[in-house]
């Protein structure tokens, strides 16, 4: 603990200035109290949501129960719209996808051995899905 020259207090939160001509008079909580902000023991920290948070975009109404705090109107048009929003990651990972395809896309047409292979293949899967529809499997 150390001792506040300027008012003889014992504290743990002493400020010491100096300026060209030289040393100040101290602080503390004690003699100035405005000039330190309050000291805030971890477990006294709480997590603010809705009205405590943002009081400027609440309205304060009351009803039979007492004071209710509503949204405003714009407020909450903002919060939807930032909803809507994807993700940061889910925009990085589109935007990969999206490069990736622009490097491994196709540049020529389709040769016609390869169209009668797609066509083969496509053939196959109509029938696999006819088949299903007829015993009635659900091919989803």
């Amino acid at each position: 603990m150390a001792i506040c020259s300027n008012c003889g207090a014992h504290s743990n939160r002493i400020r010491s200035r100096w300026n060209d001509l030289g040393q100040l008079p101290d602080q503390c909580p004690q003699c100035s109290p405005g000039t330190f902000e309050k000291f805030i023991d971890p477990s006294d920290k709480k997590i603010w949501m809705g009205y405590e948070a943002h009081p400027n975009e609440y309205e304060k109404r009351y009803d039979q129960e007492g004071v209710i705090h509503v949204r405003k109107q714009e407020y909450r048009a903002e919060q939807e719209a930032r909803l809507a929003l994807p993700a940061t990651d889910e925009q990085e990972q589109q935007a990969k996808a999206e490069e990736e395809k622009r490097r491994h896309r196709r540049k020529e047409d389709m040769t016609p051995a390869e169209q009668l292979y797609a066509l083969a293949k496509a053939r196959e899967i109509a029938e696999w899905i006819e088949e299903s529809a007829l015993t009635g499997k659900d091919v989803c």
